[in-house]
């Protein structure tokens, strides 16, 4: 079953994968839990009040499946080396995970393949799949199957490979046989991604606190982006990946993150860099969609990514968007939208 499971999932152009059982994972899942609650009790989950709601499900995943025995991680390249955009010529950066389309539909249907396939070599299995919108502990999951280690940015790292990759997993009934796990390392005493974040979200290693984070900001962040903070946003309209891009795992490892999954590429999506022209123009949600559907950037929706754009083109210093601002003013009605152009406004001005 291993061998043909490895070919199988190689066919499908997964990155790489690692099995665990479910027995040896469930110490960690309470080790993560407790460091979750603190986490959450101290505020730094902003207002993303969903992680606490499915907090059970999360770390309990026989709550999704009974009778799980082994867990599938899975994981796959979305980056490759990245051109950063101009800000001056009314460009905005768009995170590395978010250029191609939707990798929550993409990577799932991928899984249902997969969920199928296990389900064709033994029609007793059962199975449960995720990808990270789901209630469950994608990171964890990835550690405990050798996939990387936690890096001090709390992202999961592969030491041979980097941190640009999407994990997602199968829980099944069947007693599958648990990979090899290497020796991994850890960050040490580097704090490149400490010294480098501009807001300086990262608390303490793998402690992120999202109320300051540019990719909370910008994507699930719902109201204003707080006046002390625009600055530093730069030029990032739709996440962050400053943590990573100095990340002495990262750096000069283009051509070992070849994305291998067509539809994770720039050109299926929304691409690296956005006109801010075009994004500030944007009068209607039709607009909107028929722009960005089927990719990240409709988590953000029309508004939350207007108001990122007049974030990045007040820190621009291109005053050829000065009417573009104005524009804003003069047709939204939303407060926080008109707020944030006047800001900008008075950047440039």
């Amino acid at each position: 079953m291993n061998e043909q499971l490895k070919k199988y999932i190689e066919g499908e152009n997964w990155s790489f994968y690692g099995v665990i059982k479910y027995d040896e994972l469930k110490d960690k899942l309470k080790e993560h839990e407790k460091h979750f609650e603190q986490w959450e009790k101290e505020g730094n989950a902003g207002s993303m009040e969903y992680l606490k709601n499915m907090q059970k499900d999360r770390f309990h995943p026989e709550n999704k499946l009974p009778d799980i025995n082994s867990i599938i991680v899975l994981g796959a390249w979305y980056s490759d080396e990245q051109k950063m955009c101009s800000i001056e010529e009314g460009d905005a950066q768009v995170a590395r995970y978010a250029v191609g389309k939707d990798y929550h539909k993409v990577l799932k249907k991928k899984l249902i393949h997969l969920s199928d396939w296990l389900k064709e070599q033994n029609p007793l299995a059962d199975t449960y799949i995720s990808v990270d919108s789901g209630p469950t502990v994608d990171r964890v999951l990835a550690e405990a199957a050798g996939l990387g280690f936690f890096g001090k940015n709390s992202m999961i790292i592969n030491p041979s490979k980097g941190s640009y990759f999407f994990i997602a997993s199968v829980m099944t009934n069947l007693d599958l046989e648990a990979t090899e796990k290497k020796r991994m390392p850890n960050c040490g005493d580097c704090r490149r991604c400490f010294d480098a974040c501009p807001t300086g979200a990262i608390k303490a290693p793998g402690k992120i606190d999202a109320n300051l984070c540019i990719s909370y900001l910008t994507i699930e962040n719902k109201e204003g982006i707080p006046e002390e903070l625009r600055e530093k946003v730069g030029n990032r309209i739709f996440g962050c990946d400053i943590c990573q891009e100095v990340c002495p795992f990262n750096i000069g490892r283009a051509n070992k993150q070849e994305v291998l999954i067509e539809n994770l590429k720039g050109k299926y999506g929304a691409g690296e860099a956005l006109d801010l022209k075009e994004i500030l123009s944007m009068e209607t949600d039709e607009q909107f969609t028929e722009r960005f559907a089927g990719t990240p950037l409709m988590r953000a929706k029309r508004r939350g990514m207007i108001r990122n754009a007049c974030v990045v083109a007040g820190n621009s210093g291109n005053k050829e968007l000065i009417p573009y601002l104005e524009k804003v003013i003069e047709r939204e009605e939303d407060g926080m939208l008109r707020g944030h152009a006047k800001w900008a406004l008075g950047k440039l001005k």
